[in-house]
């Protein structure tokens, strides 16, 4: 008899797998970050540098639903770093609007400074799941992260800043 792979999917995107570092009461989908130790936690900013999303298998598998999703210190989740993934949205968010973290980890719309996950591939609003391109960076627009280029201006040997 041949083997049936029905219901087995394959996502090409790359994961890594990295160790939580606080308990979180629901990691999946949710945009995490690295914290002073090296593990992830939720990234609750956009001033937050987003590691990925942790995939919507992550963190405890309980079918009675009460705890799916989530993972004590130093358990195991696994994290979306690069291509295509889903999000939870932490507020109205249009097709083609940069992506950053907001409270809870969920994705919020980026503004200048924020580092960014990625670009909305639909629309959602709060509570929804809405699907990214990640591709990330930090959306200029606003201070320097040391503080000293309060303005955002360009820092030239005219203004002493070089």
């Amino acid at each position: 008899m041949a083997k049936n792979y029905n219901g087995v999917q394959i996502n090409p995107s790359a994961t890594i797998v990295e160790k939580a570092g606080a308990t979180i009461a629901d990691v999946r989908n949710r945009i995490v970050k690295f914290d002073e130790n090296g593990n992830v936690v939720l990234a609750t900013a956009g001033t937050d540098i987003p590691v990925g999303i942790a995939i919507i298998e992550a963190g405890y598998n309980d079918i009675s639903g009460v705890e799916s999703g989530k993972v004590n210190p130093g358990e195991r989740v696994d994290i979306l770093i690069k291509e295509m993934g889903v999000v939870l949205a932490g507020g109205t968010i249009k097709k083609g609007q940069e992506v950053a973290a907001g409270a809870d980890g969920a994705a919020v719309a980026a503004v200048g400074g924020d580092y960014v996950l990625g670009f909305a591939l639909d629309n959602a609003e709060a509570g929804e799941f809405l699907e990214i391109q990640i591709a990330k960076y930090q959306k200029s627009g606003s201070a320097s992260i040391s503080g000293d280029n309060v303005s955002g201006e360009q820092m030239t040997e005219e203004n002493g800043e070089l």
